[in-house]
């Protein structure tokens, strides 16, 4: 029905604001807001509640779309984008005509380069999907609204589409996955009972808005037996091939991978009806459907098909499109040839897609053509002419790694309505917000252990944003907070006891170590608490632990190799042949664990052989990856944005020089950073001793002189090193390089002053006084006088309050009682202190079983 016919026939009351508007007819006023735009129209909702009710009904909407149809507005295109740190995606619009590119919204929380999007809208609105999550989004970009549905079953395989159902005017996200079940086998030849896992197709359905509620719902019958081999290769050539379903004609289409046959199937396309809810299938066209997709142009579904690489054709795209649904005939349409002058553009993307179409009559219309690097062109059938589009859109995309997909939509200008969800409704709430408030003010263990009061606290502190949120409060000053990590009793490993309760005595915890311990910097809220044969990853606020079993001793049995090829390291931060760090994968957002494991170390032959093994913290299994390009020290690594640094060590391999290792952990690949000039090559006779920590943000190189007992620190900023800071420990043996290895922890952030660790001392180091003003000794149990006791009253060392008088009698002390633990027929190792950040970040659920493309 044409526009003009539809305002013929729909009356809408327009009740005038103001005097000034009784003289223009409601059909005037109709007509006026039709030709708006929709920025425009967004606006006027807010003069009064008679516009507001008039330009948000369901019957003005439908009006808008109809001429937005007969006089479409220029063409935009919709680009998902990653940031920075990947812990959020951007969506930006993009005109064809080069008029500039705007920065639509940011989703929060979006795992960045996982994030995909449906080629086109559908009357509107356009469906987004979080891999990671795994989350749905709905959002319409030109009012700016957007929407997540709610949590869907985690499943290996799902791929979903958004379309419309005629009858109920209803839009519809339609979730097509592979459901993992169980089933027992008993063999007749062993009396035991054997579990092998199989695959269901499944189909289930989320109405916005609908009578339904929040909740995705089976369709009817599920799928039926005689398309379950249809949808198994649907589903698996959807995910494999980023290949999201093409909603036409009220149906969503999704293509089949015939590879996944023996013989060569009739069908090409199974199709899902809105209306009905009901199973179907497309012929399949003449020739082997491969390396295709689907699109819409002029209503009508075609199957493009890329001939880049093939023979005879060339460098060529192919548009068949459908004559009709009941015969199943295909007609080759439009042939698209790309080696004309733009043919670069086309042979190092990936993926090239015909994504949509633009113009006010067929006649005139152009084809949009899109790649993997961003790229946008347009095609004319007339005159056979394709043209690059201007935009800026590829700097935006710049954070993007490895490209494989096309991320871009076409949208048109549309007022169809983004439902909210019940939990979005509820959680933007007055009086939600204000327990949100007093949430973020309790300790972790008791803001997490609330969730248990409601289901309307259960929501909220499940709520990812809260756990953000949460994090940002409690550490937005940046102290320095320490814990000192002791022998737990019973089946706790280890004690976790603050600074401030150990020193005043007010702690039961802080026993010995029976063990050497090394512990990680906190990374994103967690540590990683580390002995010989077992590594911990602990948030010591919540007492949250989860365990990982070293994979380097089982490797070394399979090597065979004598254990004399080992010189095990003395000092309190190694094990000898293990390395491990903590990370942060930004792509996922999860942590990762990276253990190098040296099998052997020949310090006269200089030779060193060595593993990788890399564990997803919620997944637990490891992966092997290629060792490091050199060998890495016994120091542990440092670990800043997404990169984990270790320092090389020169007394293996072919060069004697100092360099630092790192490790990207997106792309698991390891690089090579030379030190600064300044690092003397190693031999024998130079007795320094480096390697990397992190200080204020900032990566940062560590020569130990024990000559000069100073320790040099270079920074790296902008891919150059500069020299930052000299300690100088001359005065203070209990610190001094000569005997001990001292590891610059971090600067306090309010003064400037460096917090120190021996492994058995912490320190506070004044540069501008050149002086360690306090030092805390590890190995034993303090008992402050009372007139001490007033040192230490808070979660950060106040150091800077003890006068020389009281640090004497405190080190005093300190000797004593280690002279009664050295007595002791057992080895006992002194506390190590942890620093911590308050979190309630933690894994709780169980593996995933999905692998992200």
């Amino acid at each position: 029905m044409r526009a003009e016919e539809c305002l013929s026939n729909k009356k809408i009351k327009v009740i005038p604001s103001s005097s000034l508007m009784m003289v223009l007819p409601d059909e005037i006023m109709i007509e006026v807001f039709l030709r708006l735009p929709v920025k425009s129209i967004l606006c006027f909702q807010a003069v009064c509640r008679s516009w507001a009710a008039l330009l948000s009904s369901e019957e003005f909407c439908s009006l808008h779309m109809a001429m937005v149809k007969v006089k479409p507005s220029p063409p935009k295109l919709l680009l998902v984008v990653p940031r920075a740190k990947f812990d959020s995606t951007a969506l930006y619009s993009c005109s064809l005509l080069g008029h500039g590119d705007d920065l639509l919204f940011t989703l929060d929380y979006a795992r960045g380069n996982f994030v995909d999007v449906a080629p086109a809208s559908c009357r509107g609105l356009t469906l987004l999907y979080d891999a990671v999550a795994p989350a749905y989004y709905v959002c319409n970009a030109s009012t700016r609204a957007v929407t997540r549905l709610p949590p869907c079953q985690d499943v290996p395989y799902a791929t979903a589409g958004l379309g419309f159902d005629a009858g109920t005017k209803e839009y519809k996200v339609v979730r097509f996955f592979q459901a993992i079940c169980h089933e027992k086998e008993t063999f007749f030849f062993q009396a035991i009972c054997h579990e092998k896992e199989t695959f269901k197709c499944e189909i289930e359905i989320y109405t916005l808005g609908g009578e339904y509620g929040d909740h995705w719902r089976p369709v009817a019958g599920g799928v039926p037996f005689r398309f379950c081999k249809f949808a198994y290769s649907a589903i698996l050539n959807a995910v494999q091939n980023k290949a999201p379903p093409l909603f036409a004609g009220g149906f969503l289409h999704w293509l089949i991978n015939p590879s996944l046959f023996v013989s060569m199937p009739r069908a090409a396309i199974i199709s899902f009806s809105l209306t009905n809810e009901t199973f179907s299938w497309v012929r399949t066209p003449p020739f082997v459907v491969s390396g295709v997709h689907l699109v819409e142009l002029d209503d009508h579904l075609c199957m493009v098909r890329d001939l880049r690489k093939g023979l005879p054709a060339g460098n060529m795209l192919e548009i068949w499109k459908l004559k009709d649904y009941r015969s199943g005939d295909w007609s080759l349409n439009v042939r698209i040839d790309l080696s004309g002058p733009l043919r670069r553009y086309f042979i190092e993307p990936r993926v090239v897609k015909v994504i949509g179409s633009f113009g006010s009559s067929k006649s005139c219309k152009k084809i949009i053509i899109a790649t993997s690097k961003h790229k946008v062109f347009a095609y004319d059938p007339t005159s056979k002419t394709l043209e690059c589009t201007s935009s800026s859109l590829g700097i935006h995309a710049c954070h993007q790694i490895e490209p494989s997909d096309v991320r871009f939509s076409v949208f048109t200008e549309s007022l169809a309505p983004v439902h909210k969800t019940k939990e979005e409704i509820t959680l933007s709430s007055p009086s939600v917000m204000a327990i949100k408030e007093i949430l973020l003010r309790l300790p972790a263990k008791s803001a997490l252990n609330l969730k248990l009061v409601c289901k309307q606290w259960l929501t909220l502190i499940r709520n990812e944003s809260f756990g953000h949120a949460y994090f940002l409060r409690k550490n937005m000053d940046k102290r320095l907070k320490i814990m000192l990590v002791g022998k737990g009793t019973g089946k706790l490993g280890f004690s976790f006891s603050p600074l401030n309760k150990w020193s005043l005595g007010a702690s039961d915890h802080g026993k010995l170590l029976d063990r050497k311990v090394v512990c990680s910097k906190p990374c994103h809220g967690l540590n990683l608490v580390s002995i010989e044969n077992k590594d911990y990853l602990y948030n010591p606020c919540l007492g949250f632990s989860r365990t990982y079993w070293n994979r380097g001793p089982h490797m070394h049995q399979l090597w065979k190799l004598r254990a004399d090829c080992f010189q095990p390291e003395e000092h309190q931060f190694s094990f000898g042949n293990k390395n491990v760090g903590l990370g942060f994968d930004p792509l996922i957002q999860e942590h990762v664990i990276v253990e190098i494991f040296s099998h052997v170390k020949g310090y006269k032959s200089r030779q060193c052989y060595s593993t990788c093994s890399l564990w997803i913290c919620n997944d637990r299994q490891a992966q092997q990856i290629p060792p490091p390009p050199l060998p890495v020290n016994d120091m542990p690594p440092a670990y800043l944005e997404g990169m984990l640094y270790w320092m090389s060590e020169p007394r293996f391999g072919q060069s004697n020089k100092w360099a630092v290792i790192s490790f990207n952990i997106c792309t698991k690949n390891f690089d090579v950073i030379p030190c600064p000039s300044c690092f003397l090559i190693w031999n024998s006779e130079n007795p320094c001793h480096a390697f990397v920590v992190e200080l204020g943000g900032v990566l940062c190189a560590v020569l130990a002189n024990p000559v000069t007992e100073e320790l040099n620190i270079w920074k790296w900023e902008l891919g150059e090193w500069y020299e930052a800071y000299t300690i100088y420990l001359k005065s203070w043996p209990e610190c001094s390089p000569g005997s001990n290895i001292v590891v610059p922890l971090a600067i306090d952030p309010t003064d400037g002053r460096f917090l120190l660790s021996t492994g058995r001392k912490l320190a506070l180091y004044n540069p501008l006084k050149r002086a360690v003003e306090t030092s805390f000794a590890l190995d034993q149990t303090i008992l402050l006088p009372c007139k001490e006791q007033k040192l230490c009253t808070g979660g950060q060392i106040p150091f800077g309050q003890a006068s020389s008088t009281s640090v004497g009698k405190i080190l005093s002390h300190s000797r004593d009682q280690c002279k009664e633990i050295n007595g002791m027929s057992c080895e006992l190792w002194p506390l190590v202190p942890m620093l911590y950040e308050e979190s309630i970040a933690h894994y709780p659920g169980p593996a995933k079983v999905r692998t992200l493309q």
